[in-house]
């Protein structure tokens, strides 16, 4: 399960359980409140048949004047207690009392009672719950499996086409692969090769395998690669402290990709692009066209110019956030970006 489908399923759980558990906790509550009236109907039936029989064991008894007290009535106050008449007696009605320890004894009873149905029947609701989630999200992964199953099918014909340009192009005699038209074409074949990268990134198809990997390595290796794509841009690596990482490195390949993509991509002709490696953080920094909303930039298929899917940052941010890698961003429309991964995990 992927980690978009991960969390739409344990939002909707979570929704779809506190929803059933809040009508949970009401219909205990009620029927705590039924327990209650229930029990205290049964000790005042029990003290009516006591007052005849004077058989009271559990009950206190006391004799009252008639005038200072009202039968029939159970009265609620350290404990339970009631009056009833005395056959033949004109002055005095007879009172029962139920102590409050042993009312505080039959309650703790009553609610310990309860606690354990109302446990039971969270465990079951949760199951329930876990169920109707997972039927209720069913027809939407498999529609997204279908369209994940239709963009692998795809990126995997583009293979075929683009080996063969690649390997016409290296049979080529090096004169000629000097060529401006045939260097153009190696440009646009690696940015098709970027780009399916990015959409084998975003379907989740990178290996997962992690190594200790040389960030100033790998990041002098990618700005190889990227200043071959944008030759009109000017490409600078400051290493003041290098650092290694263990992680996913085509993840790691991917985001310096994106970002140092972008950086050129948007840039002013003949402009900057910098990369400074310091204590566990890289620094991205251009001298382009800026960025008006930030907060919106990791957002999927968002993009301020009309170049490019919007897909870029997004992969971006997932990735990072898959390798616990901070990600910042800073921006003047007009004047450059600076993006900054702080690496949390360092080897």
């Amino acid at each position: 399960m992927k980690r978009y489908e991960k969390e739409s399923l344990l939002k909707n759980f979570i929704v779809f359980f506190i929803l059933l558990e809040t009508l949970l906790i009401l219909l205990f509550l009620q029927r705590y409140h039924n327990f209650i009236q229930d029990y205290k109907e049964n000790i005042y039936k029990d003290m009516e048949v006591c007052s005849y029989s004077m058989k009271c064991k559990k009950y206190k008894i006391d004799f009252t004047p008639k005038s200072k007290s009202k039968t029939n009535i159970l009265y609620e106050e350290n404990g339970l207690y009631s009056y009833f008449t005395i056959p033949k007696s004109k002055k005095f009605n007879i009172k029962l009392y139920y102590s409050q320890d042993s009312l505080k004894e039959d309650k703790d009873k009553i609610v310990k009672k309860i606690v354990i149905n109302f446990v039971a029947m969270s465990i079951l609701l949760f199951g329930v719950a876990l169920f109707f989630t997972l039927y209720s999200l069913r027809p939407i992964r498999e529609a997204l499996q279908l369209n994940d199953e239709f963009v692998k099918d795809i990126l995997h014909d583009f293979n075929t086409p683009i080996s063969s340009m690649i390997l016409n192009i290296e049979m080529l005699e090096p004169k000629e692969r000097e060529n401006f038209f045939i260097k153009r074409v190696e440009q646009a074949i690696n940015s098709i090769i970027l780009l399916q990268d990015n959409l084998k990134s975003f379907l989740n198809l990178s290996p997962t395998s992690n190594s200790n990997i040389d960030i100033s390595k790998l990041l002098k290796e990618r700005l190889e690669f990227i200043s071959a794509l944008y030759p009109n841009i000017n490409f600078e690596l400051i290493d003041k402290e290098p650092f290694t990482f263990y992680g996913n490195q085509d993840m790691l390949c991917r985001i310096f990709d994106n970002l140092l993509s972008n950086a050129s991509k948007y840039n002013k002709p003949k402009g900057l692009v910098k990369a400074i490696i310091m204590e566990n953080s890289i620094s991205i920094i251009d001298t382009g066209k800026g960025i008006s909303n930030i907060k919106k930039v990791f957002d999927r298929y968002y993009k301020e110019q009309d170049r490019g899917i919007g897909l870029g940052l997004h992969i971006v941010k997932k990735l990072s956030d898959e390798l616990n890698i901070n990600i910042e961003i800073e921006s003047k429309l007009g004047e450059g970006t600076t993006v900054t991964l702080q690496f949390a995990i360092i080897s």
